[in-house]
């Protein structure tokens, strides 16, 4: 397959009414730029017609290609999958919703052009609600905890990455991926430019509170063992907590012949105790399970069909 210019990657979850006038934005944007481009659509799970419209658009545009997925397997898997259909110089991560503008990549593309291996659109206001902005900045806190980008960097997912390092990204098989994570592994040399965030013209996020909490937790397991160093501290004051205590009965006991005040206090205690022992065993549990998961090879994403 010959190279071209631009591989834009769409993850695409019930967006009917916006696909079309995407498809002619990022045509006349490629077109104005003299680039030639493919648009790679990943419908994940969409349960409206969004299908039959990315079906249409392929019909009709050479340009589009369409990745039809099982089920709704989220966006960093939904591009992952997009990811191996590349054969773009430059690769284009966006959402489905319009609220990134396709004009705004020739500017994007400037910024690339002075050395940079992956350029993030940063926005100056987004048009989100408060639950989104908030999962948003869990995520971006999250981010700067475990991969130290350069300072400043302010992440989204309306992002150009060279294709060397989608040729990192691509082979990495993993169940949990997450592609910012995967870019900041790769290189530092990244940037931002400033970009507009639209409104949402079209039905409602599937990008809640919710799964950008869902989001940062799969970060910190996947990405960190910051919950295991918790969960190792925990144990420690708990120990440190539970000699003390002995060491306090023991000396009423030895000095002044007194015995513990009945069983309530035992059981508080070993309540306690077993209920930090049982946390421990379900963080070192979960990180098990991932782990084979990962020794397993799993893929983040089944398809079902390809129309390229």
């Amino acid at each position: 397959m010959s190279s071209i210019d631009f591989s834009v990657v769409v993850p695409v979850y019930n967006s009917e009414d916006s696909l079309r006038e995407l498809a002619e934005r990022l045509d006349a944007t490629f077109t104005a730029m003299g680039c030639s481009y493919e648009v790679i659509f990943v419908n994940d799970g969409s349960t409206d017609a969004s299908l039959g419209v990315l079906t249409d658009l392929h019909r009709t545009s050479r340009n589009v290609r369409v990745i039809d997925l099982f089920k709704n397997h989220g966006q960093q898997s939904a591009l992952m999958s997009g990811f191996q259909y590349c054969s773009g110089d430059v690769v284009v991560t966006m959402d489905d919703d319009l609220q990134h503008s396709p004009e705004d990549i020739p500017v994007m593309y400037e910024r690339l052009l002075e050395g940079y291996d992956s350029v993030f659109g940063s926005f100056d206001t987004k048009q989100h609600g408060i639950g989104a902005n908030l999962g948003s900045a869990m995520i971006r806190s999250v981010n700067h905890r475990l991969f130290d980008p350069p300072p400043g960097l302010k992440m989204s997912a309306f992002r150009l990455i060279r294709s060397g390092v989608i040729d990192v990204i691509k082979h990495v098989r993993t169940p949990f991926p997450y592609v910012t994570g995967m870019i900041l592994s790769t290189t530092t040399r990244v940037a931002n430019v400033t970009v507009r965030h639209d409104e949402r013209r079209y039905g409602a996020s599937g990008y809640s509170f919710r799964s950008r909490a869902r989001l940062s937790r799969n970060l910190l397991v996947n990405y960190s063992a910051l919950p295991l160093r918790l969960v190792g501290y925990l144990g420690l004051l708990a120990s440190v907590v539970g000699m003390i205590v002995g060491g306090y009965f023991m000396v009423r006991q030895v000095v002044g012949g007194q015995a513990p005040a009945g069983w309530t206090t035992l059981i508080v205690l070993v309540s306690f105790f077993s209920a930090v022992g049982f946390v421990m065993l379900f963080v070192i549990g979960e990180y098990l399970s991932r782990i084979l998961r990962e020794l397993g090879g799993d893929r983040s994403y089944a398809i079902r069909q390809e129309m390229l």
